[in-house]
């Protein structure tokens, strides 16, 4: 009888160090040293001690995962948005805003290779005035996602809420996915992009077949949007966009 070798699977232990954070990437990763490396961590922050484990290890640089923080940051601070830490938009809400300003503005620095002066801002919530949320049907479920690419994911969360977004456009959010949820082409969604205009709300939608008249129906409904043609993308896709204003619609036709 014939014997086939079979080697064995090699089993790899991480290795677990104790490292401290000095500095801060333009990604909002702790940066600390490890035997002369670089070694970049998400979640912390300087002046944090944690006990690290080693997940990718280059020739000059290396990235780890946290396993325990032994201490916390004088500028830590509790992220104010619920998805955070899953959610792959937003890095830094652990950290306070002038520790936040303060990475920028050195990151900023090193890429210009000159001194920059302090950075000019605004409110650290409510500022972003453009989204565009990836919608993906479940058939498991019978549910529609809308919402961010998960961190390093093709992944999408379901986000109910956005606190750096214009409050108008975080307050559509609910009522734009129940409404898209409700189309007979919920399957044929590919992505929605808030826009907060001059004159207020833009929504594009970016579907792969035509919506039925049903669907369109129910768009009239959703809070007297109107929704009308305006360009044609190759492979069948469109784009419909849905302007709104506070007392009224006011409908544009493209070619």
């Amino acid at each position: 009888m014939a014997q086939f070798y079979s080697a064995k699977r090699r089993v790899t232990t991480r290795q677990i160090i104790t490292v401290t954070v000095n500095d801060l990437d333009p990604f909002g990763q702790g940066v600390a040293r490890h035997q002369g490396k670089a070694l970049f961590v998400r979640g912390l922050l300087p002046q944090e001690q944690a006990e690290v484990v080693l997940v990718d290890e280059k020739k000059q640089y290396a990235h780890a995962t946290v396993k325990r923080r032994l201490n916390d940051s004088p500028q830590r601070q509790t992220p104010r948005c619920p998805h955070f830490g899953v959610c792959g938009g937003c890095q830094q809400q652990h950290a306070g805003v002038e520790l936040q300003q303060q990475s920028k503005r050195a990151a900023l620095g090193r890429l210009m290779k000159r001194d920059v002066d302090e950075i000019i801002a605004a409110s650290p919530w409510g500022y972003r005035r453009r989204a565009r949320l990836s919608l993906n049907y479940q058939p498991k479920t019978q549910q529609l996602r809308m919402g961010f690419r998960q961190a390093s994911s093709n992944d999408v969360v379901e986000v109910v809420q956005c606190p750096v977004l214009a409050p108008t456009l975080e307050a559509l959010l609910p009522a734009v996915r129940e409404c898209l949820s409700s189309l007979k082409s919920v399957r044929q969604l590919g992505h929605v992009e808030l826009v907060q205009a001059d004159n207020g709300p833009l929504m594009v939608l970016r579907h792969t077949a035509a919506l039925p008249a049903g669907d369109k129906e129910n768009w009239n409904d959703f809070r007297n949007l109107t929704v009308f043609p305006c360009t044609w993308r190759r492979k069948a896709r469109y784009l419909n966009i849905l302007a709104a204003k506070r007392h009224g619609i006011r409908q544009t036709d493209y070619a």
